[in-house]
């Protein structure tokens, strides 16, 4: 976690990094411009949400992150990409260290519990349209 100082409100912020698939963050990115916040206060949105509703205590399970590049199965020692990208995730500093201390609690990493969070937030919380059309049917039968 790295520390900094908001310009514009003074406030203490932190930085959480984590991986997560690039159409997740791209996601993740839209869903903060249409509905007029940024990705800032989208994921103070999502933590604030993420600690009142504790949805590890309901059966959400930590995910697992993985690289950027994953190794081919054949001999060569080239990498390909993954489709994963790297999150910066700025948060107020109270809820980047709660995240911290459940990381510690959950004997996870904070990279899982960022990850999870943001899973979380962008498929059961604000599903995209595609998911939600998914699950209507499913309801429907």
């Amino acid at each position: 976690m790295r520390n900094f100082t908001d310009q514009k409100s003074g406030e203490l912020y932190v930085e959480i990094s984590t991986l997560a698939p690039a159409k997740m963050h791209i996601y993740a990115r839209t869903m903060a411009k249409a509905s007029g916040r940024t990705l800032k206060v989208m994921y103070r949105d999502a933590a604030e949400r993420f600690f009142l509703e504790k949805p590890w205590e309901y059966g959400l399970k930590w995910r697992p992150i993985k690289g950027k590049k994953i190794s081919l199965q054949c001999a060569r020692t080239q990498k390909e990409p993954s489709g994963w990208v790297q999150v910066n995730m700025p948060l107020p500093a109270d809820a980047g260290h709660r995240l911290n201390a459940l990381s510690v609690e959950q004997n996870v990493s904070l990279h899982m519990i960022s990850y999870t969070m943001l899973y979380w937030w962008t498929w059961w919380i604000n599903p995209p349209m595609s998911e939600r059309a998914r699950r209507e049917t499913m309801r429907d039968r």
